[in-house]
């Protein structure tokens, strides 16, 4: 015999109320796991500020000391960060307020990575300010690392899988699509795209400057 259906009123009240349980945990969680990973942080010399926010595994290589994370960070889970301490790298990274880094993110600073406040980057985004030497008649492995310095400016929105390479600055308020490489800087107020990566329109509907 078949079990009657209960009414729909109910079944959404249910499912509600297993949803606000759910949600409930999930805060309860994050804020247990925050704590603690901004307890551990701070222990190993980096500094880090109000109400920052873990979803996740946090990897850190190199020198914590030289990490400055700002107030209401969002990491979603497995963003590593990592400033050399091999060799003559001095890897900086300083991330503003209110910023939110995606899933298995990577930051990468033999010389110094600054990401402004408020941007947003996708899942498995890669920001690198430093590379091998390609001289011939020396093995990569034996290859000395050149850096150049990154910037990305405030209110910028990185896609998913975007790379960004040493030297290269990225203008506040700007659009990076997913998928592109970032080999040469991308001014201010644009959306930009490709592999490299170059502007193809203003935000605010303008046409692009031909120098840029």
């Amino acid at each position: 015999m078949r079990r009657a259906k209960r009414p729909l009123i109910e079944r959404l009240r249910e499912k509600g109320a297993r949803n606000a349980v759910r949600i409930a945990l999930q805060i309860g969680r994050d804020q247990i796991v925050s704590f603690l990973y901004v307890l551990w942080l701070r222990a190993l010399g980096a500094r880090i500020g109000r109400a920052c926010c873990f979803r996740g595994r946090l990897e850190l290589k190199g020198d914590p000391r030289r990490i400055l994370i700002g107030d209401r960070v969002l990491f979603r889970g497995d963003v590593c960060l990592w400033t050399h301490d091999d060799g003559p790298g001095h890897g900086r990274i300083e991330i503003g307020d209110q910023v939110a880094l995606g899933h298995r993110m990577t930051i990468n600073s033999y010389e110094r990575i600054t990401i402004g406040p408020g941007c947003m980057f996708g899942d498995s985004c890669y920001i690198q300010d430093n590379d091998h030497g390609t001289e011939p008649g020396i093995r990569i492995l034996d290859q000395p690392s050149h850096g150049a310095g990154i910037t990305i400016g405030a209110d910028v929105w990185f896609g998913a899988f975007v790379i960004a390479l040493k030297g290269v600055s990225v203008g506040d308020h700007s659009v990076v699509g997913a998928g592109s490489v970032v080999v040469k800087s991308i001014p201010a107020g644009v959306i930009a795209v490709g592999v490299p990566c170059r502007p193809i329109r203003r935000r605010d509907g303008r046409s692009l400057d031909r120098a840029a």
